[in-house]
């Protein structure tokens, strides 16, 4: 037992550590510091110059902040799914507070729903969802926005205008709103006149070859009222292409950012004509998400205000931004060299500090030892009673694992039976596939088809038709609902009712087959009775090859359609990919929202030979490594372009190279399906 002496030295000695803890930083370990507060910023884009700016002031703003903590700004990529499963990561993260810029007002409502439901704060910046459950929402006007642009236009002279609009997403409540404020601002009493809509989901890129098309085919126009200055900039880039007088077309623009690339600088070089600033409320975010997360009320709605920028006031306004853009860069240097600095201080104070409370714990601990040194003998004579205990207890244990042992030979012999069973489904399914034999026969051919689970959901189908001079070829990449035994089932469901549509019954148009396939899943699953949701994913391309009179000549045309996956085009005479979208929408399953209005249409063009063709099922994208990032199916298609001057068998094992060293050990997610064609 220790004595009074020893008592006082030892509460010496822990004082004396508590002091040493108290100084090592400004206030001591025990000083009132704020609570840093986690936040995640849900992006659905970064591919346009407006949203590239959003970030970087949000992110400038908020390494000022005391509070907020900006761990991560997500990459949605335009796909409302991406956004979704970027949602659930950054709640795995433990935030405390989530920003998002919807990429669809109806498609993120279910998520946001359960965020709020886990008590997490919800702020929607630039657009909104179709549900008021959410904590604030923070933007502009966009209806507002829209009705200035069409009060411009009823400014201008009194003759014929024919107006072509250039709309973002169909699904984001931005491109709703514009869209509605312009047009139901348009003066009626004047000559206005619709020439087209055309819908380029922001894209710079597809607004120039949307607007380009349109002229070629002789659609004309003399104002162009685009939903954001990207696709503004690539339509006059697609008029000035053509030689068309730009000047006496109108162009009018919206979001009005800085830079080399945005719509101010676009107004000063004339490319478009006026442009309305549309805020991207990086201020207002963080400081809402102060006041939120201390406790304060917020309203529910925080609307920004805009201004029309044009030739009088575009240098001036640009000049004002880029000197804002440049503090706000500084700010983030700034920021990320005291963190430096500021955390090699705490490193060393925090040695110090650790050095002094282990010796204490060392010479108290060495007090401690001595007086159960003491205690030890006493201990001593009771661990002999628990000796005997143990030892009938371990011997009962052996006999429990003798029984453990039988009834784990009788699962192992059980698991084996049922994987024979599985691999015998594996040889049925296989039997039922076609071969990249099958397919070089007509064409250079790979396919990667790697099942998760022995059998696969996913599938590949192959049928060939002669009819005179004219071979036609019908090509697919499908994927069902799920992996493994049910996967499989789904699989064979597929394959069965694609052998009665095209072989049976003799269809060959994509979209006729799908739609056809659409019917006989939901009739064979009885989904219009029972709560069955499942479906199928697929990719169809119909290949005619056309043998001129001579018999070396030969056309090719290529008719395509699918259910969310895209077909890749290499057109090797331009050594160029073109990615073509399907349909978005399912086969099968309970339709929501707008899917259930979609149609197939065929879509139809030119072939040349060595030309290539490639088709994937989702599995290859979603596939994720130790760092939980997705390989993407951007990053396959990059693979893709990479290897194409490979031979078809050389360029299939460079892809799936590529994946294995991407995903390393890591468990492979779901059903992989690689398909590349290439015309000979």
């Amino acid at each position: 037992m220790l004595d009074k002496s020893g008592y006082i030295v030892i509460l010496f000695l822990l004082f004396q550590s508590v002091f040493t803890l108290n100084g090592c930083e400004d206030g001591g370990f025990f000083a009132d510091e704020r609570k840093k507060y986690r936040v995640g910023l849900s992006q659905c884009a970064n591919d346009t110059y407006w949203r590239k700016q959003m970030n970087n002031s949000i992110k400038a703003n908020a390494t000022q902040s005391k509070t907020i903590e900006l761990i991560k700004i997500t990459d949605g990529e335009n796909s409302s799914s991406n956004q979704i499963q970027d949602i659930k990561d950054l709640v795995h993260e433990k935030i405390d507070l989530l920003m998002v810029s919807p990429n669809e007002a109806d498609s993120l409502v279910d998520i946001i729903s359960e965020v709020m439901a886990k008590d997490i704060p919800v702020i929607l910046i630039d657009r909104k969802i179709n549900s008021d459950n959410y904590t604030t929402f923070i933007g502009a006007d966009n209806t507002e926005i829209g009705g200035k642009a069409a009060d411009y236009l009823n400014l201008l002279g009194n003759g014929r205008v024919d107006i072509l609009e250039l709309h973002g997403q169909a699904g984001a409540s931005a491109a709703q709103e514009r869209s509605f404020g312009f047009n139901s601002h348009l003066d009626k009493k004047k000559n206005f006149h619709h020439t087209g809509d055309l819908y380029c989901n922001w894209s710079r890129c597809l607004a120039r070859e949307a607007v380009a098309k349109f002229w070629q085919e002789g659609g004309r126009c003399n104002v162009i009222y685009s939903h954001n200055d990207d696709m503004a900039i690539g339509a006059w880039e697609a008029l000035d292409s053509l030689g068309v007088d730009t000047d006496s077309i109108t162009i009018i623009g919206t979001d009005g950012a800085a830079g080399e690339n945005g719509g101010i600088k676009a107004v000063i070089d004339k490319k478009i004509d006026v442009t309305f600033f549309y805020p991207d409320g990086n201020e207002e975010a963080i400081e809402f998400a102060e006041k939120i997360l201390s406790g304060h009320d917020v309203p529910k709605q925080k609307r920004l205000s805009t201004v029309q920028i044009d030739g009088n006031n575009a240098e001036g306004l640009l000049g004002q931004m880029m000197m804002s853009r440049r503090q706000e860069d500084r700010i983030i240097a700034q920021n990320e060299t005291i963190a430096a600095q500021s955390g090699q201080i705490s490193g060393q104070r925090i040695w110090l500090a650790l050095i002094s409370f282990g010796m204490t714990i060392f010479v108290v601990m060495f007090i401690i030892t001595m007086r159960l040194y003491r205690k030890d003998k006493l201990h001593n004579v009771q661990l002999n009673e628990k000796n005997a205990e143990i030892n009938a207890q371990k011997e009962e244990l052996e006999n429990q694992a003798v029984y453990l042992s039988q009834m784990n030979e009788q699962l192992r012999i059980s698991k084996e039976n049922t994987l024979g069973s599985i691999r015998s489904a594996q040889t049925i399914q296989n039997a039922l596939l076609p071969t990249e034999e099958n397919l070089n026969v007509y064409f250079n051919a790979f396919i990667i088809y790697s099942p998760k689970d022995i059998v696969s959901g996913d599938f590949y189908w192959y049928g060939t038709e002669t009819n005179g001079a004219v071979s036609t070829y019908i090509i697919g990449v499908i994927d069902c609902t799920g992996h493994g035994v049910p996967g499989a089932f789904m699989s064979l469901i597929g394959i069965n009712l694609l052998d009665q549509i095209i072989k049976q019954y003799k269809i060959t148009s994509p979209a006729e087959i799908l739609a056809r396939l659409n019917a006989a899943v939901r009739g064979a699953l009885k989904q219009e009775e029972t709560e069955n949701n499942d479906g199928m994913e697929a990719a169809l391309c119909r290949i005619e090859v056309e043998t001129e009179p001579d018999g070396i000549t030969k056309k090719y045309t290529l008719t395509y359609e699918g259910a969310k996956i895209p077909v890749c085009h290499y057109k090797k005479s331009e050594d160029t990919m073109e990615i073509y979208k399907t349909a978005r929408r399912e086969i099968g399953g309970k339709f929501r929202n707008i899917e259930s209005t979609v149609v197939f249409e065929n879509h139809t063009i030119g072939l040349s030979k060595g030309d290539r063709l490639y088709m994937f099922s989702d599995g290859i994208g979603d596939q994720n490594n130790y760092e939980r990032k997705r390989y993407s199916s951007r990053r396959l298609v990059s693979a893709i372009q990479e290897s194409v001057s490979l031979n078809m068998h050389e360029q299939r094992d460079y892809i799936w190279n590529d994946l294995k060293q991407f995903k390393g050990d890591c468990i492979q997610r779901d059903d992989i399906t690689v398909m590349g064609i290439e015309i000979v």
